[in-house]
């Protein structure tokens, strides 16, 4: 990418890859070879789970569009759109989660099933369900006293299985894709928010129960679904040869409030793939996190973990990973200085270098905290804030 000539008393240009870059330079494709996580494979799920909030028409054709199942060609019986059938559960409380929709897709190399988050993801602090419930004996763990979400499952339940709008049910649909003979098809499954928290039970269904090959589960700001003792069992079950912890990428962008949600005994299972508030990969950090949160707080923005849960943050995010994958680590660390430098509108030279200074002696700062073998103890966190740490 060409960078715009400058003048000499601007801050120093080095390549800066921006959002508007990554839509012309990633496409909207499955890495279907991919045995670890995929930057590209991240995007493309990310994509997925976000068509999820229209409509069933606005979706296949949106599909279409994206040449899902090659160019210029339909959907024919390869899409199967699902909502939510209230009579497998009992009206509620809990009547957001019951409004489930969600996808099945097909083409010859892959099944995608996708599932739509909540609509109004502030409600999420104060419309919220903790109530567990045992984990169903066909799933045949070698546990009697785990638990699940109520919520989480019954959701999954209210598509499930055949109802109004939906005579096979999705596991149904995904077991004739998998199993249609002459094909060999890889499965992924994703979902933002709530979506995700749906997608994780599915995964789980169709491993403990199914047997079927899960190729991967990419979730997006997933809240937690199990207690720690299932949430052990999950991550160590073996899926044909490769553990489940090894194929679920739990992807959180910094303080999204969701995924701090809901509080012990629900713990987190996958590997979490994690963005700082520099917008950098890097492993779980609640040292980061806390950072990030005194950071929204000086800029007056008291909804950081809300803007953190953005469906467009995130495919920006996964956007900009796979365009940052393929420069060397020194181009990216300097972009991501030059970046949030440049974000800021000079008003003299002098301003810029001191506003250049102050991001470097931030960063260095953090990262030096980051990899630091001390331990760190936060004091004096309000009991009333989000479980933070997993």
């Amino acid at each position: 990418m060409a960078a715009s000539a400058r003048s000499a008393e601007d801050v120093p240009i080095v390549p800066v890859y921006s959002a508007g870059d990554a839509e012309e330079e990633v496409e909207f494709k499955l890495d279907n070879d991919a045995t670890a996580f995929s930057e590209q494979n991240a995007y493309f799920l990310a994509r997925m789970s976000d068509l999820c909030y229209q409509s069933k028409d606005e979706v296949r054709s949106a599909l279409e569009t994206l040449s899902f199942w090659g160019k210029g060609a339909a959907a024919g019986d390869n899409f199967q759109w699902f909502e939510a059938n209230d009579e497998v559960v009992d009206r509620s409380s809990f009547d957001p989660i019951h409004d489930t929709e969600a996808f099945v897709a097909a083409n010859d190399g892959a099944i995608v099933v996708a599932f739509r988050g909540s609509s109004g993801g502030r409600d999420w602090l104060t419309n919220f369900s903790i109530l567990p419930r045992d984990i169903p004996k066909d799933w045949k763990l070698e546990t009697t006293d785990g638990d699940l979400h109520r919520g989480f499952d019954d959701g999954v339940n209210t598509v499930w299985n055949p109802g109004p709008g939906h005579p096979e049910g999705m596991l149904a649909v995904i077991k004739r894709f998998y199993h249609e003979e002459g094909r060999s098809r890889k499965l992924y499954i994703t979902g933002h928010s709530l979506g995700g928290a749906l997608a994780t039970i599915a995964a789980a269904r169709l491993v403990f129960v199914d047997d079927l090959n899960v190729a991967a589960l990419y979730t997006i700001g997933s809240p937690r679904v199990f207690d720690s003792e299932v949430a052990a069992i999950f991550d160590s079950k073996t899926n044909h040869g490769t553990r489940m912890k090894d194929k679920y990428f739990r992807c959180r962008n910094n303080n999204d409030i969701v995924s701090c949600i809901p509080p012990s005994p629900y713990k987190h299972v996958g590997t979490e793939v994690y963005f700082d508030r520099f917008g950098a990969m890097s492993t779980h950090n609640l040292l980061d996190r806390l950072l990030g949160r005194w950071s929204a707080l000086l800029r007056f923005s008291f909804i950081d973990g809300v803007n953190d849960h953005s469906r467009s943050e995130y495919i920006r995010l996964f956007e900009q990973a796979v365009v940052s994958s393929r420069l060397s680590l020194l181009v990216k660390t300097r972009s991501v200085v030059v970046d949030a430098v440049q974000k800021v509108i000079p008003v003299n030279q002098k301003e810029v270098k001191v506003m250049h200074e102050k991001v470097e002696a931030a960063k260095q700062a953090a990262l030096e905290a980051s990899t630091s073998e001390q331990e760190f103890v936060p004091e004096n966190i309000p009991e009333h804030l989000v479980q933070l740490e997993d």
